[in-house]
């Protein structure tokens, strides 16, 4: 094994980091070299190469049941490639590259992580006070927990897949050490991963609470280590450490919007509006970053909200009909238009509305398990979101237990849609079959099935990360998915 110390770093536009799977995964292009010796250096290396400022999950944003097909006025060979994504295919990557689009979500994760390796190993030597320290180290555990919360949502099977326990299934590879390997690094199982992954929230919430500093939406604090917390834990099941993580988040977030009354800068047209949801300018963001993918924009492209979405806005009085979405005049071609993202920011953000969601779930789980008091406080967390969403509320009544799991998932799609959670729900709900309607160039309609528990709620491990690391092992693939007319 080869090891380095990395005691050259580049910041912000001159920092260059690629990653090639496991194998020798830094090459370092520099014009301004320097030596990190101060907490101020290590801070400025995490916020320029650490944190996510670009695209990082350019895939799932397609797979889920919130959007489906629709006539479009542009059919690129980018987009007829992103065809092969939305019907699950498993050589969607080679699709992608014959478009000449290539696809990095696993290796702009590890990216990230290897910046957040590098300062967990180095940063409690640097020169800086120990507040300093804590604060650095702490945002670069929780985005290392985050980062890998997602690579093994995305490339291996869910945590709570009751077909086997999670140590006898792959995960990914864990990569915890800022040293270059000469060798591959095989996976690891789910449950090693998720074990690395709450170690790092663990300790990470441990050091923000020392001081509980804001720096603003663009960096982590405690408050967001917390929520992240709050959802890791909820992706495994551990309803007592929701509860605490959401409701230690909740003491410091900031107030929920009444949306009734919320106004968007541009009323005539939303989407051009500076203070959209998923924006730095809604009140209730704790942390914003990263983006959409280029490609992802509806207007122009062949999907659209899906009917199946906009349905399940049922009940009237509901403000984020309109507020986040709003069915377009007969005659246009796109049937839905989507306001959550405008155009300063099409990101992913955390909101004080995933907490109230997160711990009214826990709730509603331990009120199924038996425990009588958490059916109320479930219904406490629910009617806070909805009465801040909706017009003349009426308080939700407590009945039985499914009708109460039934109104948090529905509240948690109609809240969250389109802000990267909806795949990993339906992942987690177990993978329930859901279909996709591809809408061809020349009017005809073909719709493709992702079966329950479908081996395409997997996602394939790209060619060009396997050829890399000899040491990978592909997952489960789907046969050619066959559509219907």
């Amino acid at each position: 094994m080869i090891e380095l110390t990395f005691n050259k770093f580049i910041l912000g536009a001159f920092f260059i980091i690629t990653f090639c799977a496991c194998g020798n995964f830094l090459e370092e292009v520099s014009q301004d070299e320097f030596e990190p010796e101060t907490t101020d250096a290590y801070s400025e290396l995490l916020n320029g190469a650490g944190y996510a400022f670009a695209e990082l999950d350019g895939l799932t944003w397609y797979m889920d049941d919130d959007i489906d097909g629709v006539s479009s006025y542009s059919y690129t060979d980018v987009y007829n490639a992103c065809r092969d994504i939305f019907t699950w295919q498993y050589y969607m990557y080679q699709s992608l590259k014959d478009a000449n689009v290539t696809d990095a979500t696993y290796e702009n994760y590890y990216e990230k992580i290897m910046v957040c390796n590098v300062i967990i190993d180095d940063i409690e030597m640097s020169v800086g006070t120990e507040s300093q320290i804590n604060m650095v180290l702490g945002e670069a555990l929780t985005l290392r927990a985050y980062y890998y919360l997602q690579l093994v949502n995305i490339f291996a099977t869910p945590y709570n897949d009751s077909r086997s326990t999670p140590d006898q299934r792959l995960g990914v590879s864990l990569v915890t050490k800022s040293e270059i390997r000469d060798e591959g690094i095989a996976r690891s199982s789910v449950a090693d991963v998720y074990k690395q992954i709450t170690a790092d929230i663990e300790r990470a919430v441990s050091l923000l609470d020392q001081n509980k500093t804001n720096n603003g939406v663009y960096r982590i604090n405690y408050v967001s280590a917390h929520l992240i917390a709050s959802r890791i834990y909820l992706y495994m099941e551990e309803w007592d450490k929701v509860i605490e993580h959401a409701t230690q988040a909740l003491a410091g977030a900031p107030d929920l919007v009444y949306l009734p009354t919320y106004a968007y800068t541009n009323v005539n047209y939303p989407t051009n509006s500076t203070n959209p949801v998923v924006s730095s300018s809604f009140p209730e963001t704790i942390f914003v970053f990263g983006s959409m993918p280029g490609r992802m924009g509806f207007m122009g492209t062949p999907v659209c909200l899906s009917t199946d979405l906009v349905s399940s806005f049922s009940e009237p009085n509901d403000s984020r009909n309109g507020m986040y979405f709003k069915a377009t005049a007969s005659g246009y071609i796109y049937p839905y238009q989507e306001y959550k993202h405008g155009v300063a920011e099409r990101g992913y953000v955390w909101r004080t509305a995933e907490l109230y969601l997160n711990r009214a779930e826990a709730y509603m789980e331990k009120y199924k398990a038996g425990a009588a008091e958490c059916g109320q406080l479930a219904v406490n967390d629910l009617n806070k979101l909805r009465e801040n969403r909706f017009t003349n509320y009426s308080n939700y009544t407590l009945s039985t237990a499914d009708d109460l799991e039934n109104l948090c998932k529905l509240e948690r799609r109609r809240e969250l849609f389109m802000e990267g959670h909806r795949w990993f729900d339906l992942r987690r709900y177990g993978m329930p079959r859901i279909e996709h309607t591809w809408v061809s160039e020349n009017g005809q309609r073909t719709t493709y099935v992702l079966q329950e528990k479908d081996p395409g709620y997997t996602l394939p491990i790209s060619q060009d990360v396997l050829d890399r690391n000899s040491k990978l092992v592909q997952n489960e693939l789907a046969t050619d998915r066959i559509g219907t007319n």
